[in-house]
């Protein structure tokens, strides 16, 4: 017997010592065989002898004109075994080149380039499979978004720890980490990786992408000054680029970065989401426009792919919706992929799939690209003669607009005189097993705030939420009401019938009537419920008379006339439907767990019609025009884009952001057209949608029009969107630096407010976690936050020393609202949280100069504003107030809404600072009259009144 067939057999009855013993008598004989090679090495892979059994196997392919498959995958398991994937990557492009048409050869090699962050490369491998019919779920995940990591950080680890030589690895792990914008760590670990290999471009550029968005100057140079050959071919190169030159104020370098990278890469959806910033500020608008709606379809699809996937990829309606969104992104190949894969579904049937799968397959030929041509949007515009990308250090024009920075923040100071003032009242939640820890998603956002001076005393008086019973149950605690009696609290509660005992959520004031007595709207998971003010000092739920009904999930509710015919209007936003929410635990690690929103299929938002006789018609389906519904939890009623009427901002959570804006058809029908994608409103500069939460609403930057700040979840910053064009707003956090120092927090309530009355904005950030991840050395309890904006146009975070006890103090907060409580000038804060009683942040700032004890006189003054229409509804939401301070000019809006489970106290109020009064007060009212009312006296408070062409004081000081 031949000493390698004695070798075979040996080691198939497990005699090892035999089986090495008899090859390497077959080996002497025959060295160059590489049937004897291949077993050998077999022999040497089972005794776990990795090295030696890689060093045969590499023989016996060299010694073999086309060597087998089976031989070519051992080699590359090899590898892998020994950690060197990289080594295992040249090991599988071989076995395409020899075997371009076998499927499972590309399927691994794309599955492993992916897993080393080198999705880009994997993409020609999966366009092959998929438009063969060969693409699993899997491959179309990959292939829908080609920047999304799809690393495996344990292969990376192995592979670190095993072969510690080859740091290439590092840059595998690097790329979740800049997915996650965490440049720091990108540099960290690439600077020795680019040190040791100069041919790994695509390392180079993502390690020159971390230094431009760190600002590293030094770097910078340093890396310029060596870029190694073919870097200009990756798109983080260009990206690099752009953020450099966005940096040092240049938007034509920035643009032609941006420009490059997306045609480097159709469908970066974050390459076009910043050249479609830098083009609005260029005045670039159609462009601007076209780019930026591209952009945010794709993060509508990606949306819709992680919607597939909590529906653990087995949905075939949401599988048909993502064929839709490919099929409308000129990705026919794709389309088809994904009803192929639908059909193998079972859950969700679609009885559309067929007729789509047919519509779709028709369009499909031999000579159909993957991708249509005139869908790749960066090659319809040439910005080729744009400058080419510059590495030079030094601040040229600086795009982040500039204002004074008044007192800096120095005298800012609140404390918490909640129970000092009677003011005691804690959101009642059932008390989970664990303590604080393991709420349900339907426990896990609670706190509803409310001010309304129900009594028109002058007081503002306080209307909070409790929710310890069951959604769609009227046995939770009842909300309670606050009567302010000159800066005193008093629970009257059973007095004016407000105890209402649903499980509630948000909470709206407005003078549904018109009777010149604000009524309250309050948000149930379950019925929603209308309290009518009788101005005796007592309500009336008018929720059957006025024609109301539903029991689902409302988070934020608004009162606002919509469609500008005199009548308040309604607009209900949604969560989560069905009763899966509070039936269906989630759990980690045996532990129960907030699910994830999408979990479970979104509420829709419902909209209702104010009509003459008091009563509340549903006009959600002739309003609002065909849509993805979405998980929502914020929102503001204003008049905000340059479109004349009110708009609708709506913040969901872990989809893209809804933003309404009226437009009327051409037999005067009244609609909203959903615009979030081309207003710069829906994802983030990455084109990522986020976990929205709070809504603030205001002119920060005192340019004349109205940005938002939206709060997110942990690991996702907080988002600043500047209006940089009428209509047209930007992702500016970082620029702006507002990014940082929110990634660790996950934010609620949310508002902007001149604190210390300087004349400049503050932005106050209520934080507090959903899950308790402590062990995982998460925080949960959170403290919050307080921002000033400086001179140069960027934001600091304030010292919490400063700032006052609260500050300093951790807790789940959830709500945020302003009012002045005192009546003393300087606006407050409320705010809700879990477990913990209310807090009453009464203002004590001073201002900068003043060493005095805090009191009114020893603060800048404010100058306060009531609105009341005539010529629409009386509550004139959306009414803008401009006025001159020290030649100065600002504006404030009276909104709806104020962002999450909230209404704050309904007046536009500007801080003075050493001013004694506003100039120039002019109202822009929703009816579209333009009314001055001159000057006035700093110190007071003023009832405006549409067509009066007079202010009338309330109060002074």
């Amino acid at each position: 017997m031949a000493a390698d067939e004695a070798a075979r057999l040996a080691m198939q009855r497990g005699d090892w010592e035999t089986a090495q013993t008899r090859i390497q008598e077959a080996l002497l004989v025959r060295p160059n065989d590489p049937v004897v090679l291949e077993l050998a090495g077999d022999i040497a892979a089972a005794s776990r002898r990795f090295s030696e059994a890689v060093e045969l196997y590499q023989s016996a392919v060299e010694n073999t004109p086309k060597p087998s498959l089976a031989l070519l995958d051992k080699v590359g398991k090899g590898w892998m075994n020994l950690g060197r994937p990289f080594e295992a990557v040249r090991t599988l492009e071989s076995a395409v080149q020899l075997y371009p048409n076998q499927p499972a050869v590309r399927t691994d090699l794309a599955g492993l380039l992916a897993a080393l962050g080198m999705q880009h490369q994997a993409g020609p491998h999966l366009q092959w499979l998929a438009m063969r019919g060969h693409a699993g779920v899997s491959e179309l995940i990959m292939l829908s978004d080609l920047a999304r990591p799809q690393n495996n950080v344990a292969m990376s680890e192995y592979s670190l720890k095993h072969y510690p030589s080859d740091l290439r690895p590092q840059f595998s792990l690097s790329v979740a980490d800049a997915y996650k914008d965490d440049w720091s760590k990108v540099r960290e670990r690439l600077r020795p990786v680019v040190a040791k290999y100069p041919e790994f471009t695509i390392a180079h550029a993502y390690y020159g992408r971390a230094i431009a968005e760190l600002g590293d100057d030094d770097a910078v140079q340093k890396w310029a000054a060596s870029l190694p050959e073919g870097i200009e071919d990756e798109s983080q190169y260009w990206m690099a680029a752009g953020v450099w030159a966005e940096r040092q104020g240049d938007v034509k370098h920035a643009a032609r970065g941006y420009w490059e990278a997306a045609i480097r890469e159709d469908d970066n959806a974050e390459a076009l989401s910043r050249l479609g910033i830098v083009l609005a500020e260029l005045q670039m608008d159609a462009a601007s426009r076209a780019i930026s709606e591209r952009a945010g379809q794709l993060a509508q699809m990606r949306d819709a792919v992680d919607l597939l996937h909590s529906r653990q990829d087995n949905s075939q309606q949401v599988a048909v919706r993502i064929a839709k969104a490919m099929q409308e992104l000129g990705r026919p190949w794709e389309a088809a992929g994904w009803l192929r894969a639908g059909a193998m579904m079972d859950q969700a049937i679609d009885p559309s799939l067929r007729q789509v799968y047919a519509s779709v397959r028709a369009t499909l030929t031999a000579e159909t690209p993957w991708q249509l041509p005139d869908s790749k949007i960066a090659n319809e515009f040439d910005l080729s003669h744009f400058p080419a990308v510059s590495w030079t250090s030094g601040t040229r024009n600086n795009i982040v607009k500039a204002s004074p920075s008044g007192s800096g923040g120095q005298g800012i100071r609140f404390e918490d005189q909640a129970a000092s003032r009677n003011l005691n009242h804690v959101c009642a939640v059932q008390t989970p097993d664990r303590g604080e820890a393991g709420l349900w998603i339907y426990q896990s956002g609670a706190g509803g705030a409310a001010a309304i001076d129900f009594d028109l005393d002058g007081w503002v008086d306080v209307y909070l939420t409790a929710m310890d019973g069951m959604p769609q149950k009227d046995n939770s605690s009842p909300n309670r009401c606050f009567r302010n009696l000159a800066g005193q609290f008093l629970d009257v509660t059973p007095q004016t019938a407000l105890g209402d005992a649903g499980f509630a959520q948000g909470l709206a004031v407005g003078d549904v009537n018109s009777d010149g007595f604000d009524d309250i709207y309050v948000a149930n998971y379950g019925r929603n419920r209308l309290y009518q003010n009788n101005g005796d000092g007592t309500f009336t739920d008018v929720t059957d008379a006025s024609g109301l009904r539903g029991a689902d999930w409302t988070t934020s509710v608004a009162i606002a006339d919509i469609n500008q015919d005199g009548y308040a209007d309604l607009f209900d936003v949604g969560y989560c439907s069905g009763r899966d929410p509070f039936e269906v635990p989630c759990k980690e690690e045996g532990k129960i767990m907030a699910c994830l929103p999408k979990s479970f299929p979104a509420q829709p938002d419902r909209v209702w019609q104010g009509q003459p006789d008091g009563r509340f018609v549903e006009v959600t389906d002739t309003w609002l025009e065909k849509h993805d519904s979405a998980h929502g939890l914020g929102i503001v009623v204003g008049q905000f884009d340059e479109i004349p009427g009110v708009d609708v901002y709506v913040a969901n959570d872990m989809a893209a952001n809804h933003f309404w804006s009226a437009t009327s058809d051409r037999d005067g029908s009244f609609g909203l057209s959903e615009q979030a994608v081309v207003r710069g409103l829906a994802v983030d500069r990455r084109s990522l949608s986020q976990a929205s939460m709070g809504i603030a609403v205001g002119d920060p930057d005192r340019d004349g029009d109205f940005d938002f700040y939206l709060t997110h979840f942990a690991a996702e910053y907080n988002t600043y969107y500047e209006q940089i064009r009428p209509g047209m707003w930007a992702d500016l956090t970082s620029r702006v630096g507002l990014a940082e120092p929110t990634m660790p927090l996950l934010a609620f309530g949310t508002q902007w407010f001149d604190a210390d009355n300087d004349g400049a904005l503050e932005l106050m950030v209520a934080n507090g976690h959903l899950n308790d991840f402590r062990y995982k050395g998460d925080a949960y309890r959170m403290p919050m936050q307080l921002f000033h904006r400086q001179s140069d146009g960027k934001w600091a975070l304030l010292d919490p020393a400063q700032l006052g006890e609260y500050f300093r103090t951790k807790r789940l907060a959830r709500s945020l609202i302003n009012l002045d409580v005192d009546r003393d000038g300087r606006q407050d804060a409320l705010v809700t949280h879990l477990f913990d009683p209310v807090s009453l942040l009464v203002n004590q700032s001073v201002g900068a100069s003043s060493s005095a004890q805090p009191d009114s006189s020893t603060s800048p003054r404010s100058i306060a504003f009531y609105l009341k229409g005539t010529e629409g509804h009386r509550d004139a939401i959306g009414a803008i107030v401009s006025v001159e301070i020290a030649g100065k000019q600002c504006v404030g809006q009276l909104v709806a809404g104020n962002g999450y489970q909230c209404s704050s106290e309904r007046c536009v109020r500007f801080g003075l600072a050493e001013a004694a009064g506003a100039e120039q007060v002019r109202v822009q009212w929703p009816s579209g009259n333009r009314e001055t009312f001159g000057s006035l006296s700093g110190g007071g408070e003023y009832l405006l009144r549409e067509g009066s062409g007079e202010a009338f004081p309330l109060s002074q000081r």
